[in-house]
């Protein structure tokens, strides 16, 4: 009989995590979706430091850095299999890094995957561990017009050479909306790389600071919001006189 297996994974920037959320963490997985029919459930914790790895299950193992200065915590996991029956299971994982938080779901044979992994994107956002609906779609937004940034500036530069014809201020709006969006991932790149951004620990004694707006990746997606629009103006008036 062939075995169905099924893989869901997404990552998210990286966050520092309070103790307490990730004691709220652990507890959320120890009641993660009641209704679902297994026959057993078992919760995995692991943290790793400077090669000292410490595992620990059940209930108590967000206890599992106890022995772990949190500065140096390189690696935490926690992991949630859900048993269905011998060759049935589906196995929810959560990994904290300094460069990113992932999410991933392997389900063999229960047909369990997709709710599960969704209702793990919906744990996570509850705890504050990855970005709203909003600031995701704002990201998202912004690592296209990373893709498209050569061909942003090329399309600056005719819609420049437009506006130095026809001297259309529309068209020196779209011409600078297209060099805002298509130039700003480069500055921000040369920008981090003089300035590394510090690494982000994986856990604090303290409660988290709010996630900040991305005003970066905003500022890029305003842009070529305001030169579209400007662009199709110039469109609208020139159908318009004809």
């Amino acid at each position: 009989m062939t075995t169905v297996r099924t893989q869901q994974f997404q990552t998210y920037p990286p966050r520092t995590v309070a103790r307490t959320t990730f004691r709220s963490l652990i507890a959320s997985l120890d009641s993660f979706m009641p209704g679902l029919p297994t026959a057993s459930r078992q919760i995995k914790a692991r943290a790793i430091s400077h090669g000292r790895i410490t595992d620990l299950e059940g209930s108590d193992s967000w206890k599992v850095t106890d022995s772990h200065p949190l500065s140096e915590l390189e690696h935490l996991q926690v992991e949630i299999l859900l048993i269905s029956s011998t060759n049935e299971s589906c196995e929810l994982h959560i990994e904290l890094r300094q460069n990113h938080i992932a999410l991933s779901v392997s389900d063999i044979q229960t047909g369990w995957g997709k709710a599960v992994f969704e209702e793990g994107r919906h744990l996570l956002q509850t705890l504050g561990l990855s970005p709203h609906a909003w600031q995701a779609s704002v990201i998202r937004g912004y690592q296209v017009l990373e893709i498209m940034q050569m061909l942003l500036l090329a399309f600056a530069t005719a819609v420049f050479s437009l506006w130095l014809k026809y001297e259309s201020i529309s068209y020196a709006y779209g011409a600078i909306g297209l060099m805002l969006s298509g130039s700003t991932p480069t500055i921000h790149k040369i920008v981090r790389f003089l300035r590394p951004p510090k690494k982000t620990p994986i856990l604090q004694e303290s409660a988290t600071a709010a996630r900040s707006f991305p005003w970066v990746e905003a500022s890029a997606i305003l842009g070529f919001v305001g030169a579209a629009m400007s662009l199709a103006k110039e469109l609208i008036s020139a159908i318009a006189t004809k």
